[in-house]
């Protein structure tokens, strides 16, 4: 019996010491959201358990204990000394076309809705004739093939065009141009060049008319902030845009943050995710880079000595709030992912709390035209830091040399 006894007593842990681990095994099939971030880069839960530590303590204290000036700064509005930029299009002459075309010029879009932005005053087709309809992207990814531009330099002059894209067009009535993004230089270029980039930019493209309706009603609802008892309803956006209120408008700032996933896994840069953000930077880069990460061969220490480092969100509110902005300053954020989520904008939320983005001003069905559409979304970014009173961006960018 004693011996039994004793047997049963060691069986109770072991059969514990089982189910265990049977948990721990069966835990990942049970719940695989909280493990798929070691299998995919991306921010994981346990790095939003983690949130990112704000790396200037004293100055977020500082920031958060200024009294509220109630947006009368009235330096910080004030418009920039004039610095001799004069507009264009007033004396933008339109060239005669030619009757006869002399081919096609094919293009492949990559990039963003900045570099897209960027032409010249031709006639524009959907498709091409059905003598040219073997022109593709897979009839070029298949092997090298004489009409095909592939290396066009990203900051190439206008005589780069008629030395090597000219003869192939005259040779074989089409030149396809893959990849084209933002591939012709700014500087140096002839006047009525740069006059014609002028007229495209700011006077031939426009947005279309969704776009135009929901960037003019969050710029309303920006301006003249709704009270808390008017909600959003599916018909506002119809009833505010265009309207006249008599209220004093408010001014308001758009940040451009830049603190996507490629940026930050770009920069070899760390942010203070803890070491599951760690390990799932250090894999999407392989990934994506091929270990060819920007400055991997420094230290965290010093790219940040160096400016080497995207500013985190937690940075720009920093530096807007040493700029003078407090936590009366209205600011809409002009980002379609940050990387962290929600815990990586919570110290910026912190010192302005109202802060706003597209999902706060606009419903579910004001966004349904432009939901997933990397494009749109920008688009209407765009439209509203065009109607801003000042745009700060983190890091140079399309988007900022375009606005």
């Amino acid at each position: 019996m004693m011996r039994f006894h004793y047997q049963s007593h060691c069986y109770q842990p072991l059969r514990r010491e089982v189910i265990a681990g049977l948990f721990v095994l069966l835990f990942p099939v049970f719940l695989p959201c909280l493990f798929t971030p070691f299998s995919h880069a991306s921010p994981s839960t346990f790095s939003e358990w983690n949130v990112p530590k704000p790396r200037h303590l004293p100055l977020l204290r500082s920031a958060l204990q200024r009294e509220n000036s109630n947006g009368e700064q009235s330096d910080l509005w004030a418009p920039l000394a004039d610095q001799g930029w004069r507009p264009c299009l007033e004396c933008v002459i339109a060239p005669s076309l030619p009757q006869k075309s002399e081919g096609y010029l094919q293009v492949f879009l990559d990039g963003g809705l900045n570099q897209q932005r960027m032409g010249d005053d031709i006639s524009i087709v959907k498709e091409l004739p059905d003598e040219f309809s073997w022109s593709t992207r897979e009839y070029y990814a298949t092997a090298i093939r004489a009409t095909r531009i592939k290396r066009a330099p990203v900051h190439a002059s206008a005589n780069w065009y008629l030395e090597n894209v000219l003869p192939v067009l005259e040779s074989y009535g089409i030149a396809a141009i893959s990849p084209f993004s933002h591939r012709l230089s700014f500087d140096n270029l002839p006047s009525e060049i740069q006059k014609l980039r002028c007229k495209v930019n700011f006077k031939a493209l426009v947005f279309v008319p969704h776009i135009r309706a929901l960037g003019d009603a969050l710029v309303h609802r920006l301006r003249y902030p709704p009270g808390e008892s008017e909600a959003l309803s599916t018909n506002y956006l119809r009833e505010t845009t265009g309207q006249n209120d008599k209220r004093r408008p408010q001014k308001f700032v758009v940040v451009h943050l830049r603190f996507d996933k490629d940026m930050a896994a770009h920069s070899a840069c760390d942010f203070g995710g803890g070491k599951a953000e760690k390990l799932a930077l250090a894999k999407y880069r392989q990934t994506i880079w091929q270990g060819r990460v920007l400055n991997s061969q420094f230290t965290d220490e010093e790219l940040r000595s160096q400016g080497r480092c995207p500013l985190t969100p937690e940075e720009i509110g920093l530096l807007l709030a040493a700029l003078g902005f407090d936590n009366s300053t209205r600011l809409y954020l002009a980002s379609h992912k940050v990387y962290g989520g929600e815990a990586r904008i919570s110290t910026l939320r912190e010192l302005f709390p109202l802060m706003e983005d597209k999902k706060s001003l606009a419903s579910s069905e004001e966004r349904v035209h432009i939901k997933g559409k990397a494009s749109l979304l920008a688009a209407v970014d765009y439209y509203v830091g065009m109607h801003s009173d000042i745009f700060v961006s983190a890091s140079p960018g399309n988007m900022h040399n375009a606005l």
